[in-house]
């Protein structure tokens, strides 16, 4: 898959579900995406299990950003090979989030999102990416 496709992806999926666009969403989701979540048990981002199908993983991650968060940031850089949003609240690490696309690149097949907070650790914020 194209970077630039994958990150231009992205940053459409997260201003969606940070925005709270239901729509958008769902228009960017695949009909069978799986929503695969690890908040080390020490984080409301994350369950024990993935999450599948569009309107389940739309809801719920508009649920969880319905409620504005202070000092929200989210910075686009590259995680392990692939475009991700870091997403940063008041200056601590809150999640790191890796989408996959379908073959033609036109929806999000998988997300992949890391909130446990052993796993942060390391991460910092870049500075001047505001």
């Amino acid at each position: 898959m194209d970077a630039h496709v994958q990150q231009e992806v992205t940053e459409r999926f997260v201003a969606a579900a940070f925005g709270g666009d239901l729509d958008a969403l769902m228009g960017l989701l695949a009909p069978e995406v799986t929503l695969w979540a690890d908040g080390g048990g020490k984080s409301v981002v994350g369950g024990p299990r993935p999450v599948r199908g569009r309107d389940k993983v739309a809801r719920l991650l508009v649920a969880r950003t319905a409620r504005p968060m202070e000092g929200l940031d989210i910075q686009y850089r590259e995680t392990n090979g692939d475009p991700s949003a870091v997403v940063f609240v008041e200056n601590a690490p809150f999640a790191v989030m890796v989408v996959d696309l379908t073959s033609d690149g036109s929806q999000v097949r998988d997300i992949y999102t890391v909130a446990n907070p052993d796993k942060l650790s390391r991460v910092r914020k870049e500075p001047g990416a505001d």
